[in-house]
């Protein structure tokens, strides 16, 4: 999947390997023909881009409706940049390639990384962009962190950029909690700290959670073959070489179901058989264990591996050995179409500068167990309660989950479906998520009982508030 939220990333494309340095003005004038392509707005204009524009290796391994679905969304991150300038001088950026000083969407300063081919052409081979860069978080006493959050959440609510829930607890006591704006902008139904909001792949860390409860039941092992639980898997690559670790860790080549096959079918689709069969038919992105790349088929995989030992659904087995011994009673797998639960819809914008919209078009019917599930921070806090009180697994079990697989910074990594970090010395694990429409992030600080959600029903909401509240509430902890 291109199109993804990662802690400390609004919008992670690709990262490609360090290029050759040109001119500070090449850099700005191949930034301008970006911006002048994500004015334009039309697919037409973005296919042409990456014909001419985008390296020949980024349209054979991702294809032009991916490359065009990468675009559309950084059209909408940044806002209309018609004759925008770098704010600061273009740098050279530690991932390789360039940094470029720009304004996003709402505004505020942020950094846009560019990937550039090491040739005359100097064609794009990459493009993401960092997280705003908001004014840092205030040192205060504990007894002010809950006027500090409010000031700051209630001025992004005055000026339309946030609408959801946060909540801040500590060993079960909350030191801040409340929602804003609206769960359903058509009846003015409030959002509500129990309102369950889309949580996009932050459901990942369940299904981790879930496949490491069988390995300490004895029912699995990390380094099984797909194939050891699943001897009738129809690719045979998968089968019997990509492996469990493989799949939790996105080294295993398999790929994503966003695809024309998802989008013929996504209405209909109530069941992981019904994901895997939109996806199980095409070309792994690389041989197992030969590549990383972040994927939602290895999940739905995980989540069948998951039926065949327990004949159950996954989502009942979610729902009977995470749920409900967490006291989550406002969690869930729900359907796009049903009301009983009062889950939030989500809103977006479907181009710069266009009112918020209800993202029910481009949901599918239900999510997986890649994503899609539905938690209120309520229930996110209780989650946090049962880790700390090992009522899912047993600390030494969980300690396997977060162990870092994979290091994607210097204060960043991924483990087992885990995302895992530190911030001002404090080791926090958990995941986030996001599409149109979605927002969250999910911080548990296991050392210190500290832990941070932040939950949006709109798009690319939750990820600067979480970073300045966690940089906010970790200080001195």
């Amino acid at each position: 999947m291109l199109r993804i939220l990662v802690t400390g990333l609004l919008l992670m494309t690709f990262v490609a390997d360090a290029v050759g340095q040109p001119a500070p003005d090449l850099v700005d004038a191949r930034a301008q023909e970006l911006f002048q392509a994500l004015n334009a707005g039309e697919d037409g204009d973005y296919r042409e881009f990456i014909r001419t524009r985008v390296s020949e290796r980024l349209q054979e391994r991702y294809g032009e409706e991916e490359l065009a679905g990468v675009l559309r969304d950084l059209a909408h991150a940044l806002g209309p940049t018609e004759g925008q300038r770098p704010i600061r001088e273009i740098t050279v950026a530690d991932e390789g390639g360039f940094y470029v000083g720009v304004r996003n969407a709402q505004g505020e300063p942020a950094r846009l990384l560019l990937m550039l081919t090491d040739d005359t052409e100097l064609r794009f081979d990459g493009f993401g962009l960092l997280p705003p860069e908001l004014p840092p978080a205030p040192e205060v006493a504990l007894s002010e962190i809950a006027p500090a959050i409010e000031e700051f959440v209630g001025a992004r609510v005055e000026a339309g950029q946030f609408s959801g829930a946060v909540l801040v607890a500590r060993d079960g006591e909350i030191l801040f909690g409340r929602a804003y704006g609206l769960a359903d902008r058509e009846t003015g139904r409030l959002n509500t700290l129990d309102t369950p909001i889309n949580l996009g792949s932050m459901n990942k860390m369940f299904t981790g959670l879930a496949i490491a409860q069988l390995e300490a039941a004895g029912k699995l092992n990390w380094q099984d073959t797909v194939g050891k639980h699943l001897p009738d898997f129809p690719n045979a690559t998968v089968r019997d070489q990509a492996r469990i670790d493989q799949l939790l860790t996105h080294s295993s080549g398999v790929p994503s179901y966003w695809n024309a096959a998802y989008e013929a079918r996504k209405n209909e689709i109530d069941s992981l058989q019904g994901f895997l069969d939109t996806f199980v038919d095409d070309p792994l992105l690389f041989q197992p264990g030969q590549g990383n790349e972040y994927s939602n088929g290895g999940p739905v995989i995980l989540g069948l591996i998951i039926e065949r030992i327990t004949g159950q659904s996954y989502f009942d087995y979610v729902r009977e050995h995470i749920y409900a011994p967490a006291g989550m009673r406002n969690s869930g797998h729900f359907q796009k179409t049903e009301t009983r639960s009062g889950k939030a819809e989500g809103y977006h914008r479907s181009s710069p500068g266009a009112e918020l919209a209800p993202n029910t078009g481009w949901l599918g019917l239900q999510g997986s167990s890649a994503g899609g599930g539905y938690a209120s921070a309520n229930d996110l806090m209780r989650f946090a309660e049962a880790l700390s009180a090992e009522k899912l697994l047993a600390r030494e079990d969980l300690e396997v989950l977060w162990q870092v697989r994979r290091h994607m910074g210097p204060d960043f990594g991924y483990g087992y479906l885990w995302g895992t970090g530190t911030l001002e010395g404090q080791r926090w694990v958990g995941h986030n998520g996001g599409a149109p429409g979605i927002s969250a992030d999910f911080r548990y600080y296991s050392e210190s009982g500290l832990v941070v959600i932040v939950l949006a029903n709109q798009s690319r909401a939750a990820m600067p508030v979480s970073h300045w509240v966690n940089g906010l509430v970790t200080q001195g902890i």
